[in-house]
């Protein structure tokens, strides 16, 4: 008979000012832009890698190399960023951190941004 179990999982969040610390500093760690050109999407933060929501688990290899990886997508209510953290979070990739605000409010606060 079918049943279902609870899985806890936390998911860290970083702000802007602690995106902007990392960026500064050349930490060991790679920003993951999740919306690519989705919905008409013209920009990612700079320095960012873009890899599709639904590509990031099938291309995890790619985030091996580093001590930290940031995910972050639209805005803060999109759950695009949270899914993915939580799906690598479940395959064992602990050092997995969200970018809450997205691209959104890094663009409002006049942040740099590239082209996607």
């Amino acid at each position: 008979m079918p049943y279902m179990i609870d899985i806890d999982l936390k998911l860290e969040c970083i702000d802007k000012d602690e995106l902007l610390e990392r960026l500064a500093n050349k930490h060991n760690f790679i920003l993951v832009d999740t919306i690519g050109s989705y919905d008409g999407n013209q920009c990612r933060i700079s320095g960012a890698t873009t890899i599709p929501y639904k590509q990031v688990i099938d291309r995890r290899g790619e985030l091996d190399p580093y001590d930290e990886i940031i995910i972050y997508c639209k805005h803060k209510t999109c759950v695009a960023s949270k899914k993915v953290a939580s799906a690598l979070k479940m395959l064992n990739v602990s050092n997995v951190k969200v970018y809450e605000g997205g691209i959104d409010e890094w663009e409002e606060l006049g942040l740099p941004v590239e082209s996607v």
